[in-house]
């Protein structure tokens, strides 16, 4: 039997270890709560990393999409002259958009605090400050309201050098000649990019620009962010100022001595495109064809032979232009994918109510000789009174005119069933640019597997005619979009 004083002994033994295993477990629960605070903290200041970085970016890809945006000759804020085309290697752009009270100044290499524009050195080899450079102000802000915290949007020409790849596959990085984005190029064994080239010669190529934006937050987080763009471009070409394209053609010509077609380039009252003068030594058929066999047909039709010259050919001058005209104008399934991707990039889409045609009332009121948009009309159009359009217009259905009325651009009648070009009444009103007539829907709207038959038919005096004109077609086909070929991110280096 175990004495009274050997329990009491075992009992402050026990509570001793209690004791020990209670103050253990406290130290525990309080490295666990001081863990999890400290991890509270670092998700906190993670999220905080994360919300500042993410504001960053997003303040730079606003600064590359006010960029390409106002690279857009319908924007109200065009930069138009301020960015030349071509832009050479040489020329450097800036859009800068200081916090109030503050300084950018992105030449100023040596001035941290200044936004310094050091990666130009990194991708041209030489300072910015070696360029010509201008610069213009952001428009983000509005009516006092701070826009995105960007500072600086820099657009420049590329080159091999500039963005480090042989895109020709020659084994030399070029450092002087300017990238073009061709969509119709087909890549060299060895090229790196399928889609640029060293060249613009072809009648697809487009100049492709870099945009560069350096956001900064008001917490110090910084993004450089670029964007290669490109314009998009239809690249219409017209082997005449009037091309009838399918297999039978019938022509009902103008009744008045004032009606000319004219294939050489800026003849009748063209008015003038800034920036761009016509080469009266291209001289175009006066009506165009796809097949041969409508020429003499044609000819046959004209009275006035003397009112429809070009192309070296006899009066009246009409001529097969299907080797001369882009490729996928000759068939319906050609015309139809030009017509959508005019459509997707369309100012106006409209649709008329069943059984009317619409009228220049539909079109858009700003349309105008320096900004030209791009219009298609799914149905029948009317132009009556006295009315010019400028840009670039599609009919699916007819087309109806009056002689007073005109356009200046290009007119596509891509119709349903027989497309018939309608023009009655006298005036004094012209066409200058190129008109492109073709069926290719049956009148049920299926596509056809050919093109079909086209009627043009001038019932009265018609006005002044129609008059073959570069500077329109071009001024027309103004780039609806600016392609995104590639983006990414890069360290900033003050």
């Amino acid at each position: 039997m175990k004495s009274h004083g050997t329990c009491v002994s075992h009992e402050r033994q026990q509570a001793g270890v209690a004791t020990l295993i209670a103050i253990f477990i406290l130290l525990l629960i309080s490295a666990v709560a001081l863990a999890l605070v400290a991890a509270s903290d670092s998700e906190t200041s993670l999220a905080s990393n994360y919300r500042s970085s993410t504001r960053a970016y997003y303040a730079g890809i606003a600064g590359l999409e006010e960029a390409r945006g106002r690279l857009l000759q319908g924007n109200p804020n065009w930069l138009g002259a301020f960015v030349p085309s071509p832009l050479a290697v040489n020329q450097v752009r800036y859009i800068l958009n200081p916090a109030t009270g503050e300084t950018v100044a992105p030449t100023a290499l040596t001035t941290a605090g200044t936004y310094p524009d050091n990666e130009y050195t990194t991708e041209f080899g030489v300072p910015v400050t070696s360029t010509t450079v201008q610069t213009t102000a952001s428009t983000s802000t509005i009516a006092g309201v701070q826009g995105p915290t960007y500072k600086w949007v820099r657009i420049n020409a590329i080159t091999e050098k500039s963005i480090g790849k042989d895109v020709d596959g020659n084994g030399v990085i070029d450092t002087t000649t300017p990238l073009y984005y061709d969509s119709a190029h087909v890549t060299a064994s060895g090229a790196s990019e399928p889609s640029l080239v060293l060249t613009g010669a072809s009648g697809t190529a487009m100049q492709a620009l870099e945009l560069t934006a350096l956001a900064v937050t008001p917490d110090g987080s910084e993004k450089l962010v670029q964007y290669v763009v490109a314009p998009l471009s239809l690249g219409l070409n017209f082997g005449s100022p009037l091309t009838l394209a399918g297999p039978n053609v019938a022509l009902n010509p103008a009744s008045s001595n004032s009606y000319y077609v004219n294939g050489q380039d800026g003849q009748g009252n063209p008015g003038t495109v800034s920036g761009c003068a016509t080469n009266p030594s291209t001289s175009l058929p006066a009506i165009g064809v796809t097949s041969t066999s409508n020429i003499s047909a044609i000819q046959s039709s004209i009275s006035r032979t003397s009112h429809y010259t070009g192309g070296g050919l006899a009066d009246p001058s009409v001529g097969d232009v299907s080797s001369t005209m882009n490729a996928n104008l000759e068939t319906p399934s050609g015309l139809s994918t030009v017509i959508q991707q005019i459509q997707d990039n369309a100012d106006l889409v409209y649709t008329p109510p069943s059984g009317q045609a619409a009228t220049q009332s539909n079109l858009p009121s700003d349309m105008s000789a320096t900004n030209p948009k791009t219009v298609v009309i799914d149905g029948d159009f009317t132009m009556s009174g006295t009315f010019t359009g400028y840009g670039l217009l599609v009919v699916t259905g007819n087309f109806t005119y009056a002689g007073n009325d005109g356009w200046k651009g290009i007119i596509l009648v891509v119709g349903k069933g027989t497309t018939t070009f309608l023009g009655s009444g006298g005036g004094n009103n012209e066409f200058d640019g190129a008109i492109f007539a073709a069926t290719i829907y049956d009148s049920n709207g299926n596509l056809l597997p050919s093109l079909g038959n086209v009627n043009f038919d001038i019932n009265g005096g018609g006005g002044n005619g129609v008059y073959y004109n570069s500077c329109w077609i071009n001024q027309a086909q103004k780039p609806p979009s600016y392609k995104i070929l590639s983006y990414h991110e890069t360290p900033y280096k003050d």
